[in-house]
């Protein structure tokens, strides 16, 4: 509820937006493990937040109160989430913080930042994820997560962390009532699944052979950091892409087009036929508005 400061007439908001956070599994998820729906039922079934190992824990943390409803809500939609993406022989968590808040309903946008969408079509707001960051922080606290700082990744060139690496631990299982004993049974028989049949992030089935639990868990996470530039690269294409069709004409957008073919052909423009290069500058025009998510005026619907 929103209610004015009577000191300065500014706006405050002393209750969450979302009060009732959930994460729902996606319904494109069709070839689920049965161990993962299993963990995804118990974060409906159990209080994760109230278990034995959440209060042993407590004395531990920087707060002894107990967590507060919006708190303990946005703890177990994210402990639904990271259930339905854990990896079962790293223990991964193979869904960034921000996709996994975005999911659960914890992300906001404030106001300012949808001024600056509307008044510029090129800019993609950029969500708040701070009630899912506390929440996060907690479940560190509690042992149930560990984000090691040296696991975290500095890009330099954007000036920005790679999305987090971070896996649970054998208390997360506990909290949900799993027994050590079924998850590292799991453990080992998916292992021996890919050991057989392969297909762990690029790994054939003669290096998992060769390669320890924690060999793998290293080229994990090597790969989690590839995919996370890889995804940053293809941001940068989206907002270049963006820049170069939303703001300009038809034509302009074309004049881009050729200059970037003319660019990558280099010396073989003087071996191109006419037709090639049309053809060439047609496929740069339709990639970029495909990236943007352009429409042409004729083809704008009434």
């Amino acid at each position: 509820m929103s209610q004015n400061n009577k000191n300065n007439g500014l706006l405050y908001c002393n209750r969450v937006q979302n009060p009732n956070p959930n994460y729902e599994v996606p319904k494109t998820h069709t070839t689920r493990l049965a161990f993962i729906r299993d963990l995804v039922v118990k974060c409906d079934q159990v209080n994760i937040v109230k278990s034995d190992e959440a209060v042993y824990m407590r004395p531990a943390l920087s707060r002894n109160k107990i967590f507060y409803p919006d708190r303990e809500k946005a703890m177990r939609a994210l402990a639904k989430a990271f259930c339905e993406h854990v990896n079962l022989v790293t223990h991964q968590v193979q869904i960034s913080l921000t996709n996994a808040a975005n999911q659960c309903g914890l992300s906001t946008i404030s106001q300012a930042e949808q001024e600056k969408a509307k008044a510029d079509p090129t800019y993609n707001p950029k969500p708040s994820i701070s009630r899912a960051s506390r929440a996060f922080k907690d479940m560190i606290d509690l042992g149930w997560i560990v984000a090691r700082k040296d696991w975290q990744v500095w890009d330099k060139d954007q000036g920005q962390w790679l999305d987090k690496y971070y896996e649970v631990t054998e208390l997360f299982f506990k909290a949900l009532g799993i027994t050590p004993e079924r998850v590292e049974k799991n453990r080992q028989n998916r292992l021996a699944y890919h050991k057989k049949k392969g297909g762990l992030l690029g790994l054939t089935v003669s290096q998992l052979g060769n390669m320890s639990l924690s060999e793998i868990k290293t080229w994990c996470r090597l790969s989690h950091y590839r995919r996370a530039f890889e995804r940053l690269k293809d941001k940068r294409e989206i907002s270049k892409a963006k820049r170069r069709t939303l703001t300009k004409t038809p034509q302009q957008q074309r004049d881009i087009a050729q200059q970037v073919v003319i660019k990558r052909l280099g010396q073989d423009l003087n071996h191109t036929p006419i037709e090639v290069f049309k053809a060439l500058v047609n496929q740069e025009v339709a990639k970029m508005r495909s990236q943007a998510g352009y429409s042409p005026p004729d083809t704008i619907a009434s």
